[in-house]
């Protein structure tokens, strides 16, 4: 029965052609195979191994359908030996025998149709446990019988082959037995080598290299046999490969990788392998880059992997110096020399101390002359440096004679670039000796005497012999602009020598005294801090503007370098800092361009302050200390009452210092170990705002002076309830927040005349009384508002709710009356609504659920009734901080109860009502034209937030968006100016982006798009119900809205869309209206220029009129409000010129010549008359638009 089963298993497996069917034929043959083999082994193995007779019988041998049934006959049993593998069922160790026995004998007798088969039964007898590694020899010796045959199987059939050679070699049994057997002749070997000797194909090639590696890691065969190996897989270097049409998945570097490892597999190859890669690097211009990088690759794994050095590395060194240091010497390509440094350290790391000391001193006598020589000392300074680099005891080597030669040329030389060189190859070596420094702390075992990194060379002397008279000498230097190089070098030296310690890691010391520290640290704020805000330049001998920039970045990047390895010195920086700031105030030194730079520095300190930090965090002290040395700046300025530009400058500089840190500390990774900071909490929030007071802080409220140090040193001991740096420096910022509100702020109570018998909060007297100028005011407090959003922003919602800042948007974080009540609270009315900025502020960085109903909705009602008052009650810059917060209460406030909800669909009738009034015809209702416009630009404000969260139902919600859409444009006269501030629904805010939380829907554009602008396509063309005016205004809305959309949310409509562009380039003035409309063309070009294919002719004429009517000056102001006007429709004429040549530009990269020829002649006339515009950047685009045409020809 079991005869019959097998033969039917057999015959099913090879009529199917179903892969998961040969599975489970498999699986039911090995099944049955288990079941029967306890009774008699040798039974089971001849039924199993006799159910593919009649597949296999000698007659049956013509035919190529004979040869694939008998494969897959064959085949089945080798599926069969793989399943029974899977289940890790082994048979016995007779049965394994007789199965090797005959599947070897296919190799002599089958080599058409048994190889493939054979290959994997025996892949799956030589794993299982019963498998005798005499055996191995038997496999080997079958298989080399294939002889010229083998390179005739397919590449798969050879690939099986290589797995079975690979699986032997691997086999510790198999490998002991065969060497046993055959000693060191490995005479097995011969014939695989001879068998294998033509391979080319990728996978298989991965294999045989791997199978050669493992030969002579497993083996220990004679010279001869370790010669012919060599030999056979040196054949194929440096290998290639060529593209395929079928792609094995092999890449190139897999082959170089795979045939490295041969190079590199033992160290009894050596005597073959360096010599034979040296030799091929000298072989010159003959050898292209990437092969050379591939040798160099390749002797570096050998190097770095052969066993017993002494044996198999020392005695090349010399072969490979002499010949490696010429690729350096004279090599110009950076790979070949980054390579060759690579291998030159790898050699050195191998060798003990008396081959090191005998390898050092013969380099540096090729090395000592190069150093002098300034053609050569670049290529030297690398070769000592890849030496020196190797280990600490190269290191000491190396130094102990370069140093002083190093120190020798400096003083003979002249030459600037020669200079360059030799102090960038001593900054190389201070920080190598850093990196070694950092080594000794990791391992234990390196001896760590005083002598061990010369820490003799490395401290004051070093300072005082090199680095001191170079400064001197180039920053007194009359030809200083030569100097440039060496001088920022020598700042790049400096902060590495401020780095430098002693070798002892039990007791580590600075090398360097605190003196010297100072010194270096005097001279680099002198560029950095120092002399820009004094307005002085580093040498008047530098008129080059970009040359003092350079040298102030290069001591910028030194003291990032260098601070955090000498923390004492930011403090330094700090006091030069406020130093600086007071000579120029008092000396009247570049007051111009002293608020910028009051700025910029800080922002430099910031910088340096958050730079290469332990543990990758900024610190929380030297954060501090900056925000409170700018709040003492802005203190000491107020005290002189300075003009309040520069008050901005400082709030500009606390809002970077506190920003910056906050951000990076947000980036963090939180360590899981550590528990989850804790949340701020009103009372921990007022302990800590207790504890900083009482710790002697600055306190701007009540002109309080202070100390930062104190503050800094109680903020690090002020880890409360689990509250962590992030947390506390955003608890601090809020204080300081708080306190420059107060300080420009002040309550006026009902005893006041300006506030009746309520209380608000307005400008604090100083500013009242002051004769500053009220826009520069203004500013100030525009950005007081824009640090507050970032702070409070900052906080969780939660945060948020706990210290009540929902309240602190009009209460300006002064102190609440009893007799006050909160829903009256708003922006204060007082000096003219000045302090809307700081209101703004705090509801930009508020949550939404931070917002209250009750409190919000009575200011949204409020702001509504102050900007649609007539006459304007405040001026246009407050009325700007005006209208983003009424956006900001738009987009925040959630109404979902039924109240508050018609409230705000109350605000919206009133709104409308408004709108009714500016274009009303009755004498007593009329208004000028620029109040109206600024009504409905607030207007489109309130529309802005609520659109960014848009409701579609009820459709009341939408009353007011869609009578603007439908009336304005209408309006006559009125309407075209109106209708150039509908992009106000769109354009970008940020008092609307999500980093605010204000609330987006995800589709709020799609949505405005249907509903502002699809509708009223047909209205951009006259007809019977639209009259040219109305058309145009259409087309300006259109535009406006088109110009902030994405391309993709009017693609839909975008015939339609092109035609009204086509139409509104006669008909627009060259102005606002007309950039828009080029602005949505140009994306039309660049998204789908098969849009306008069939227009060209009229795009070109429309485009060539806009550029010559918006090169028409505009007239001559008579007046200052006029001036304004003047100046702006200038920008956007520019824009206009520069939109037109940039379609020009961008026609002959968008279509075909034949499309554009005809109009080239056209065009070339006015492109040249371009070329001449008064506006470089217009004059680019002009040039390259001509270019583009011209070679259509």
């Amino acid at each position: 029965m079991a005869t019959v089963k097998f033969d039917d298993l057999a015959l099913q497996y090879v009529l199917t052609d179903e892969s998961n069917e040969e599975r489970a034929i498999s699986e039911k043959a090995a099944a049955a195979f288990l079941a029967i083999q306890e009774s008699n082994s040798r039974i089971t193995v001849a039924q199993w191994v006799s159910s593919i007779n009649r597949w296999i019988r000698p007659d049956d041998d013509s035919g190529e359908e004979n040869l694939i049934t008998r494969a897959k006959a064959l085949d089945f049993l080798a599926s069969t030996l793989k399943v029974l593998n899977e289940k890790d069922a082994s048979l016995k160790a007779e049965q394994i025998k007789l199965l090797v026995t005959f599947f070897g004998s296919l190799f002599s007798s089958d080599h058409r149709a048994g190889i493939t088969a054979s290959a994997k039964a025996l892949r799956c007898l030589v794993r299982m446990k019963s498998f005798q590694p005499t055996l191995g020899d038997d496999i080997i010796a079958n298989v080399c019988k294939l002889g010229e045959d083998f390179k005739l199987q397919t590449p798969a059939t050879r690939l099986e082959l290589y797995q079975l050679f690979l699986g032997l070699f691997q086999d510790p049994a198999v490998t002991n037995d065969l060497e046993y057997h055959h000693g060191s002749t490995c005479g097995f070997m011969t014939g695989l080598l001879e068998l294998c000797r033509n391979e080319r194909d990728p996978q298989n090639l991965m294999k045989w290299f791997e199978t050669l590696k493992t030969f002579l890691q497993n083996f220990s065969p004679s010279e001869d046999l370790t010669t012919e190996v060599f030999k056979t897989f040196s054949a194929y270097f440096p290998i290639s490969l060529r593209a395929s049409s079928s792609p094995s998945g092999v890449t190139a570097d897999d082959l170089k990788n795979a045939l490295r490892s041969c190079f590199a597999a033992h160290y009894r190859v050596a005597s073959h392998a360096i010599p034979y890669l040296v030799n091929k690097l000298d072989q010159g211009d003959a050898v292209t880059v990437p092969v050379k990088v591939d040798i160099l690759q390749t002797l570096d794994a050998c190097l770095v992997q052969y066993d017993h050095p002494k044996q198999s590395v020392v005695p090349f060194v010399d072969q490979i110096w002499g010949s490696l240091k010429y690729e350096v010497r004279n090599g110009e390509i950076p790979d070949v020399i980054k390579a060759t440094l690579q291998v030159i350290r790898s050699l050195t790391i191998r060798l003990d101390e008396q081959e090191l000391e005998s390898f050092i001193e013969s380099s540096w006598k090729d090395l000592v002359d190069d150093l002098s020589n300034p053609t050569y000392t670049a290529s030297a300074g690398k070769l000592l440096v890849a030496i020196s680099g190797a280990s600490c005891l190269s290191f000491s080597g190396i130094t102990s004679q370069a140093i002083p030669r190093i120190k020798i040329t400096l003083t003979q030389t002249q030459s600037a670039s020669h200079k360059q060189e030799l102090v960038a190859l001593l900054n190389s070596i201070l920080s190598i000796r850093s990196h070694l420094v950092d080594t000794l702390k990791e391992d234990v075992s390196i001896d760590r005497s005083p002598g061990l990194l010369k820490d003799e060379h490395f401290g004051d002397s070093l300072f005082v012999e090199v680095y001191a008279p170079l400064w001197d000498e180039a920053s007194s230097s009359p030809e200083i602009a030569a100097e440039v190089g060496v001088l920022k070098k020598v700042m790049e030296g400096l902060a590495a020598l401020v780095g430098q310690q002693s070798t002892n890691v039990a007791s580590p010391h600075r090398l360097c005294s605190d003196s010297i520290c100072e010194r270096i640290f005097g001279w680099l704020a002198n560029p950095a801090v120092v002399y820009p805000l004094e307005g002085r330049e580093f040498s008047e001998a530098i008129s080059n503007a970009d040359t003092n920039r350079d040298i102030r970045d290069a001591a910028v990047a030194a003291l990032k370098e260098a601070v955090p390895l000498y923390p004492p010195a930011f403090q330094l920086l700090l006091q030069q800092y406020l130093l600086s700031l007071k000579v120029a105030y008092e000396r009247q030194l570049a007051l111009f361009e002293l608020p910028l730079e009051i700025k910029l520095v800080a922002s430099t300190l910031c910088e340096i302050s958050c730079a290469h930090q332990p543990g990758g965090q900024p610190s929380l002290s030297n954060a501090v200390s900056l925000i409170n040395t700018l709040l003492e700046g802005l203190m000491w300025l107020l005290s002189l009452r300075a003009r309040p530009r520069y008050w901005t400058a400082f709030i500009c500089a606390i809002h970077i210092s506190i920003i910056q840190p906050l951000d990076l500390m947000s980036k963090e990774t939180p360590n899981s170990s550590q528990s989850k900071p804790q949340r701020i909490t009103k009372e921990w929030y007022t302990q800590f705002a207790k504890d900083i007071e009482n710790s002697g802080a600055f306190r701007l409220d009540l002109s309080s002076p202070g100390s930062g140090d104190t503050i800094a040193k109680a903020l690090e001991t002020l880890k409360t309830k689990g509250i962590g740096d992030r947390g506390q420096l955003l608890a601090y910022s809020l204080s300081i927040v708080e306190q420059l509100y107060r300080r420009f702020t002040t309550v006026y109570g009902p005893t006041d005349k300006s506030t009746g018998n309520q209380s608000y909060v307005g400008l604090s007297k100083n500013l009242r009384e002051g004769h500053e100028p009220v826009v520069e005011q203004d500013v100030c407090l525009h950005q007081l508002g824009l640090l507050a959003a970032s702070v409070i922003r900052a906080l969780s919602e939660d945060e948020q709710k706990a210290l009540d800042l929902g309240k602190d948007a009009f209460l300006l974080f002064h102190s609440v009356r009893k007799n006050l009540l909160l829903d009256t609270v708003s922006i204060s009315p007082l000096d003219e609504f000045r302090t809307a900025p700081l209101s703004m502020g705090i509801l930009q960085g508020l949550y939404p659920g931070v917002m209250s109903s009750e409190l919000h909705i009575s200011a949204l009602k409020n702001l509504c009734t102050i900007l649609t008052s007539v006459p304007s009650p405040c001026s246009d810059t407050t009325r700007a901080a005006l209208d983003t917060s009424l956006a900001i209460l738009s987009n925040k406030l959630r109404l979902e109860d039924e109240n508050n909800s018609k409230a705000k669909l109350q605000i919206q009738q009133n709104m409308m009502d408004t709108l009714t009034s500016i274009w009303s015809e009755d004498p007593g209702f009329q208004m000028d034209l620029s109040t109206g416009v600024r009504i409905f630009r607030s207007i489109l404000h309130f529309l802005a937030g609520d659109v960014a969260r848009f409701r579609s139902t009820p459709s009341t919600n939408n009353a007011l968006l869609e009578m603007v859409c439908d009336k304005v444009p209408r309006v006559p006269g009125l309407g075209r100016h109106l209708a150039k501030c509908f992009d106000i629904l769109v354009s970008p805010k940020e008092c609307l982006e999500k980093d605010n939380h204000a609330i987006r829907k995800r589709l709020s554009s799609e949505w405005l798009y249907y509903r502002v602008v699809r509708p009223y396509l047909k209205d951009c063309f006259p007809g019977p119900d639209v009259d040219e005016a109305l058309a145009i205004n259409r087309g300006i809305a259109t535009f406006a809205v088109l110009k902030h959309l994405q391309f993709q949310h009017y693609a839909s409509d975008i015939g339609q869309i092109v035609r009204i562009g086509i139409r509104s380039l006669s008909t627009l003035d060259t102005s606002v209206e007309m950039e828009s409309c080029l602005h949505v063309l140009l994306q039309v070009l660049e998204k789908e220029p098969a849009a306008l294919k069939e227009h060209l002719a009229a795009l070109i004429t429309g485009m060539a009129a806009v550029y010559d009517a918006a090169r028409k000056g505009p007239k001559s102001a008579e007046s200052p409000e006029e001036s304004t006007v003047v100046k702006t429709r200038g920008r956007e004429r520019v824009l206009c010129r520069k939109f037109a040549l940039e379609f020009f530009e961008k026609l002959p990269r968008s279509y075909e010549a034949q499309y554009l020829v005809p109009y080239r002649q056209q065009l070339l006339r006015p492109l040249s008359a371009a070329c001449g515009d008064s506006v470089r950047e217009i004059r680019r685009t002009a040039l390259a638009a001509r270019k583009a045409w011209e070679s259509l020809a």
